[in-house]
């Protein structure tokens, strides 16, 4: 009797002991996306997501900004006099402090679907109805269907791509399949926020939840071409982040300060 006695408590305080041990070192692993967002410039800030101990290369670049504040704007690689250009190359063409992949292009790098840069039209709107169209309008941004949207000579932006992520604060069926991505979203604020992965390949319905979820907010999101063509490059100051693609794109959004 007295060995069993010595035996059960012993076995049972370490079972309990590892079982915390491992709920502890779980939510120490987990990616912890509650962290503080960093003032770049006025109207742009950053948060990195990292992906934890378990992951120390898997990033999600996130920045905020305030469009009062900063623009955004379409270059072309055909700006540049070449046939396709990488983020860097856009963003030192045109002395942006964030540039970013554009949408679609097919495999001669001609852009696929709407694109407006500075209330001009450079790519016509393609009839797909799951793709999305991200656009500026009296400096307010928007995101909307194909079908409800209005073309006319007040939008400042505007790019199309795919999926939508979020729809008033909703995420919508999407279809499965892992890649680096790259995205835009809106605050109830009226804020934009820019997603760009590396070596966090996720799914659309994933990606989906984290730009709804704190610290990114969104009520609305839409997909970017993603996958070899995510990436990203940033210069604000003393701050600089260069995300490499395995590819280079026809075009690109970048971010400028408003004089």
């Amino acid at each position: 009797m007295s060995s069993q006695t010595n035996v059960y408590p012993s076995n049972t305080f370490y079972l309990l002991y590892l079982i915390l041990f491992i709920c502890g070192l779980l939510i120490f692993l987990k990616p912890s996306y509650a962290g503080q967002w960093q003032e770049l410039a006025p109207g742009i800030e950053f948060q990195d997501l990292e992906g934890g101990i378990l992951n120390p290369w898997s990033h999600v670049y996130s920045f905020r900004v305030d469009l009062s504040k900063n623009s955004f704007e379409l270059i072309s690689a055909k700006n540049l006099d070449l046939k396709n250009a990488s983020a860097d190359q856009f963003a030192e063409h045109s002395k942006a402090l964030i540039s970013i992949n554009g949408g679609f292009f097919d495999h001669h790098f001609k852009p696929l679907g709407l694109r407006i840069n500075n209330k001009k039209l450079e790519n016509p709107l393609k009839r797909i109805s799951w793709w999305g169209i991200f656009y500026i309008e009296n400096n307010h941004p928007h995101i909307t269907n194909v079908r409800h949207f209005n073309q006319d000579h007040t939008i400042e932006f505007a790019v199309q791509s795919g999926p939508r992520l979020l729809i008033d604060g909703v995420i919508p069926s999407l279809k499965p399949g892992s890649a680096d991505r790259t995205a835009l979203g809106i605050t109830n604020e009226g804020k934009v926020i820019i997603v760009v992965t590396t070596n966090a390949a996720m799914s659309t319905k994933d990606l989906a939840q984290l730009m709804k979820s704190s610290p990114l907010s969104c009520i609305d999101a839409i997909n970017l071409d993603g996958g070899s063509s995510s990436q990203l490059f940033a210069r604000i100051d003393s701050f600089q982040l260069n995300v490499h693609g395995f590819s280079n794109v026809s075009d690109a959004i970048i971010v400028k300060a408003k004089k």
